[in-house]
C-alpha cells in the first residue's frame, strides 16, 4: 500500500504540520472575524468542509488527530461559540466513525452527508451520541435514484426513527446523481414531505 506523501509529513516533519495548522487557525479566525463578530447568532450555520475519510476509514489516525488537529479546531470553534454560533456542519465523505468522538470534542456540532456506502448510519449515530450532533443525509442515493419501492424502502428504513429521535434533516448521502430524473426526484420529495410535513 502506498502512503500519500502528505500523510508521511506528520512523522517526517511535524514542525511543518504545526506551522500549517497554526496558520490555518489564524487565517480562518481572522477571515471570519468581521462577519462573525457583527452578525453573531444571526449566522445560521458554519459549513466546515473537511473530507477526513474514504469508505475504509479516516485518512488520519485518532492519535494524530488529537495531537495535531484537535487544539486548532477547538480554537476556531471556541471563537464561533464565543459569538453564539453553535451550528457548525462538517462535510466529510467516507467512514468517520473511528474519529467521531474527536470530531465532537473539536466542537463540530453537525455532520453531512453520512455516506451509506462507507458504513455511516444516522440512526446508530443518533442513538450513540444523542443530541451532540445534528445530522443531514444518509439516504442512499443509489436507492433514491431508482424511485418507487426501492426509494420508499430506503426512506422508511431511517426517516421515521430519525424523525422521532430529532436533530435530523433528510437528504441523500451525497449530491443527487445526474441519473435521477425530475419525475423521480419529485416522487422522492413528495414522499419525504408526507413523513415530515413542512410548514
Amino acid at each position: 500500500m502506498r502512503i500519500p506523501t502528505f500523510n508521511l509529513t506528520f512523522y517526517k516533519d511535524p514542525d511543518l504540520i504545526q506551522d500549517m495548522l497554526e496558520y490555518w487557525e489564524y487565517f480562518m479566525i481572522e477571515t471570519l472575524r468581521s462577519v462573525v463578530e457583527t452578525l453573531k447568532d444571526k449566522v445560521d450555520v458554519i459549513f466546515w468542509w473537511e473530507d477526513m475519510a474514504d469508505r475504509h476509514g479516516p485518512c488520519i489516525s485518532p492519535k494524530l488527530y488529537r495531537e495535531f488537529l484537535l487544539p486548532h479546531y477547538q480554537n476556531v470553534t471556541a471563537f464561533l461559540a464565543k459569538n453564539k454560533i453553535d451550528r457548525i456542519l462538517m462535510d466529510s465523505d467516507g467512514n468517520v466513525n473511528p474519529i467521531l468522538d474527536l470530531i465532537i470534542e473539536a466542537g463540530i456540532t453537525g455532520l453531512w452527508p453520512l455516506e451509506v456506502n462507507a458504513g455511516m448510519n444516522a440512526v446508530e449515530i443518533r442513538k450513540k451520541h444523542g443530541n451532540k450532533l445534528f445530522l443531514i443525509g444518509n439516504l442512499d442515493k443509489a436507492e433514491l435514484v431508482k424511485g418507487g419501492v426501492a426509494m420508499r424502502r430506503e426512506v422508511d428504513s431511517k426517516l421515521p426513527t430519525l424523525k422521532e429521535l430529532g436533530g435530523y434533516i433528510p437528504s441523500a448521502d451525497q449530491l443527487i446523481p445526474v441519473e435521477m430524473t425530475l419525475e423521480t426526484f419529485k416522487e422522492y420529495a413528495k414522499y419525504i414531505k408526507a413523513i415530515l410535513p413542512f410548514k
